[in-house]
């Protein structure tokens, strides 16, 4: 007899577990049955999420016509791509623009000298500076900026030297009066040297002939007249000095005054106030004023009562119509240097004029040059500073971070002994800083006529420099109160060199500095900086886009509680904050969000130095070198400090002094120039490239009747509206750039149109169908959920556009029909026609989306009001209503197919809780039967036991 399995009875012998497993399963049909719809109610639920998924995708295509601006759509194309290409958004209009690439961006690369190895010996340097922004005491004057704001004519002129020479001058690709000032010094065939002196362009004359120096028109062309040189100056008359081209007039914009730092305007309050001689004190605002009134349906609306003053001619209507109407016997005006202003007062009062900033720390009156210190003037004129520098330089006012000169005397010995002790002009000090080397070589020239040291611009442009030419060997000395006040003062035993220099800190940062103008033009951006204070406390600070200006900023800083304060630095190159708690803690700024703080350079720590707690955000940054540096870890250190420029190793290959240090501008054109600075030390820099900014000519195939363009960038995006201009290399001839339509764009999106309405159509195709031949059945076969999908969309994509006025009302008239297979179908020719014959029309037809109202109340009975939410359209194209359409299939909310997945969810969830009811059933089931085998096996072996037992009773 076999041995006995698991689940067979011990005692019966017989297949429990089996006979379980067989009544079991009989018990579990209902369950299986159930499994199955579950089975079946996801494969729906899978259909219906693909449907959802190519319904989404119609919408979307739908949609884009509207939200995409798709009709709008335009290409731009150039006549030659090699010099610029261009791309073109929905905001282009149509046009075709001349362009004439003059000269493309460049970053500015120094070299330095030669050096003998580049990881042995010491340089020899200490420190050098790197300053981007501004500092430089030259400037490039535009020419746009001269005549008052007016500019000049481009073109050519004529030259004619003393010796009969001439030579045609072509300025029509000039920008700067420096390009002028090239075009004439390098004409062939007269010998004339052209420069700047007193804000006039002079010629002077080498040719050591008899005849006149003149300067001509040509053509008809007024360019020598408007560069104030159209003149002839006849033999023995010495240079031709031209008429002053660099003033002020109405014209001139606030912000070119005091070197670019502009005027301090604040809105609706005073910037300034005028005491007359009488003792009428006017209150100015040159910024913007508004005022609050209720318009017809009673909403608020702010009406402008006067626009923030831009130009001169602003400044002007404004103070007076003020001072007029307030009664004021003042007046302010233009000087008669047109360099700065003047207040006067003709009445004769026995008073002083009186003019001083407006409150909370304006600077207005100060930035116009007019502001007194103590009393006023007791006459009737009070005459304001320089407010306008010479050409091509900057002012003296801005000197010392701002504060100016007031000295006047230096002692200079050459290093052959010779002193010149000089006294410069006083005018100077309230001039521009060209006027003042030139009087200091005047004064020395003077005072020691055998003197070999001369004043020039440093070669960082940021201070003067003192020159010995001569070939003595004694030191250079340089003392006095001037000297002493720009810092150019040497130890009384002078220095052993014939070159003695100093940084004289130019200010170019002030309160009306715009913020989008720092770090090269990619300013500071928006987020928030804690600031600890000395005694602990945290202030978090949040930076909007609405703070726009230095000023925006320090007032917004300003107006926290006052643990700190925050102002612009004394050298005019940043703001720093001060810590005015008294506490002897550290100082911490650190950005929360962003890199405000990092990108004005005031994220860091600061102790107490000489009483005071400071975190100074300078533009100017100094690298300092260890002792015994060698041309390696000059590199090294410039590039961990991160100062705008990045360095590098150049080997020439030649002489014994091969290796050079080259110095590049991490950013492109002028808005990226650095200005580095070695001090006293040779670095023997020479500039390969000086960061120019790229020049296109606008609007005109000669460069003389064109507008001119600049940028920092090879990308100019607001020269043509909605179109990205990319430029790729110069020309000498003009480009021209065309912008048009794009009405491929327009039937590409029709296209996708086409498809993703076709591939609704076909999923649901897919899912209800029976295929006779395999005789399968659909997922959705005979679904109503789907068929009134399938209805709803044709009648729409067959039916009207509502509101929409013109011919074509319908999408068959425009080439979009239902064709073979009940498929939509596209018919691009006659979509063109249709275009071209009324493309607003056909425009209306696909995209119109006018909104009448969004709902609301709506009263059905005196009194009685309901809840409105259905939006109400004046216009809707029919691309519009499929969209509309397939939102009501899919809203997340209460969209037919979000109510048909929630309900087969429903359905799921109950066909799974009836699982686990029949699932409770069949374990008891189970446990009852398995408990019944196992009593009737404990009988068995009961019986067992006793007929056992029987049979040994009979036995005996």
């Amino acid at each position: 007899m076999g041995g006995i399995t698991t689940g067979t009875g011990l005692f019966s012998g017989i297949d429990s577990a089996g006979l379980i497993s067989q009544l079991m399963a009989i018990e579990a049909r209902p369950k299986l049955l159930v499994q199955s719809r579950i089975v079946e109610l996801q494969r729906e639920q899978a259909a219906y999420l693909d449907i959802n998924s190519a319904l989404l995708a119609l919408s979307t295509a739908a949609s884009a016509f509207d939200t995409l601006d798709i009709f709008k759509s335009a290409a731009a194309t150039s006549s030659n791509p090699d010099v610029l290409t261009a791309s073109a958004g929905t905001t282009a209009s149509p046009g075709s623009y001349n362009m004439f690439v003059h000269r493309l961006v460049s970053t500015q690369q120094s070299l330095s000298r030669g050096f003998a190895d580049k990881d042995t010996t010491a340089v020899g340097a200490t420190s050098f500076t790197f300053e981007g922004g501004g500092g430089r005491l030259d400037s490039e004057t535009k020419l746009s900026e001269l005549n008052g704001g007016e500019g000049i004519s481009r073109g050519e002129f004529r030259v004619t030297d003393r010796s009969g020479a001439s030579a045609m001058i072509d300025i029509s690709a000039a920008v700067t009066v420096n390009d002028v000032l090239d075009a004439i010094n390098s004409a062939s065939g007269i010998d004339v040297t052209a420069s700047v002196r007193d804000g006039a362009i002079m010629l002077e004359d080498s040719s050591g002939g008899g005849g006149m120096l003149a300067v001509t028109d040509v053509y008809g062309s007024r360019v020598a007249k408007d560069l104030g040189i159209e003149k002839q100056i006849l033999f023995g008359g010495g240079a031709l000095i031209g008429d002053q081209l660099h003033f002020i007039s109405e014209n001139t914009a606030l912000s070119a005054l005091n070197d670019g730092n502009g005027i301090n305007i604040r809105d609706d309050a005073s910037d300034l106030v005028i005491t007359d001689l009488n003792g009428t004190q006017v209150g100015i605002d040159l910024g913007r004023i508004t005022h609050t009134e209720q318009d017809a349906e009673g909403e608020d609306i702010t009406v402008v009562d006067q626009n923030k003053a831009v130009t001169v001619g602003d400044l002007l209507t404004i103070a007076n119509d003020k001072l007029a109407a307030s009664g004021s016997t003042a007046r302010l005006r233009i000087n008669d240097d047109r360099t700065g202003f003047v207040v006067e007062d003709s009445s004769g009062g026995g008073g002083e004029i009186i003019v001083s900033n407006g409150a909370s720390n304006r600077t207005t009156a100060t930035d116009l040059g007019i502001q007194t210190a103590g009393n006023g003037a007791g006459v009737g004129t009070l005459s304001g500073r320089r407010v306008l520098s010479e050409i091509n330089s900057s002012l003296t006012s801005n000197l010392l971070g701002g504060k100016g000169l007031t000295q006047t005397k230096f002692n200079i010995t050459d290093r052959n002994g010779t002193l010149a002790a000089i006294e410069v002009d006083a005018d100077v000090l309230d001039g521009s800083v060209s006027e003042l080397i030139a009087n200091i070589n005047e004064k020395i020239a003077a005072a020691a006529p055998t003197s070999t040291v001369t004043a020039r611009l440093n070669s960082a442009g940021n201070g003067i420099e003192f020159v010995d030419a001569g070939s003595g060997t004694g030191n250079l000395i340089i003392t006095g109160g001037a000297a002493d006040e720009l810092g150019l003062a040497t130890d009384p035993a002078g220095v052993a060199r014939s070159t003695h220099t100093a940084n004289l800190q130019s200010k170019w940062l002030s309160r009306s500095t715009r913020l989008d103008s720092l770090n090269a033009g990619n300013g500071i951006g928006t987020g928030s900086f804690r600031i600890t204070t000395a005694d602990g406390h945290s202030d978090v600070v949040n930076i909007s886009s609405d703070i726009k200006t230095i000023d925006d900023l320090l007032v917004h800083l300003n107006s926290r509680p006052g643990q700190y304060t925050a102002r612009v630095n004394g050298n005019g190159d940043g703001i720093e904050i001060v810590d005015d708690t008294g506490a002897s803690g550290t100082l911490k700024i650190e950005d929360v969000s962003g890199s405000v703080a990092r990108k004005l350079n005031i994220a860091g720590e600061a102790q107490d130095v000489g009483g005071s707690i400071a975190i100074n955000g300078s533009f100017e940054k100094t690298v300092t070198f260890a002792a015994g540096a060698t041309l390696e870890d000059v590199r090294d250190a410039i590039n961990e400090a991160n100062v705008g420029v990045a360095a590098t190793i150049v080997n020439d290959g030649g002489g014994v002094s091969p290796y050079r240090l080259s110095l590049a501008a991490d950013d492109s054109g002028s808005a990226g120039r650095i200005i580095i600075d070695s001090g006293n030390f040779n670095l023997g820099l020479t500039s390969l490239s000086r960061g120019e900014d790229a020049i296109v000519f606008f609007g005109s195939s000669d460069p003389a009747n064109a507008i001119t363009l600049t940028s920092s960038t090879n990308t100019l995006d607001d020269v043509i509206q909605g179109v990205t201009i990319d430029l790729k290399g110069t020309s000498d001839e003009a480009v021209e750039l065309n912008v048009s339509r794009d009405n491929a764009a327009i039937e590409e999106a029709i296209e996708k149109f086409v498809t993703a309405f076709n591939s609704v159509l076909s999923k649901i195709e897919q899912y209800d169908k029976y295929d006779a031949e395999k005789e399968v059945r659909g997922v959705l076969l005979g679904d109503s959920t789907v068929n009134n999908i399938k209805r709803a969309l044709y009648r729409v994509v067959q039916g009207e556009a509502e509101g929409v006025d013109g011919p074509y009302q319908r999408l068959f008239q425009v080439g979009v029909r239902i064709g073979d297979g009940a498929k939509l179908e596209f018919d691009s020719d006659r979509f063109r026609d249709a275009l071209e014959n009324n493309f607003e029309n056909v425009e209306a037809l696909f995209a119109a989306n006018k909104l009448e109202s969004t709902g609301g109340q709506e009263e059905i009975f005196p009194g009685v009001f309901v809840q409105v939410n259905e939006d109400v359209y004046s216009q809707l194209g029919v691309a519009q209503q499929i969209n509309q359409l397939v939102k009501s299939f899919t809203n997340s909310i209460d969209g037919t197919l979000t109510v048909k997945g929630k309900t087969l969810d429903s359905q799921i969830q109950l066909s799974q809780d009836r699982i686990g009811q029949l699932d409770t059933k069949l374990d008891a089931k189970r446990a009852r039967l398995e408990l019944q085998f196992l009593q009737m096996e404990q009988a068995i072996a009961s019986l067992q036991t006793q007929s056992q037992a029987l049979s040994g009773l009979g036995a005996f």
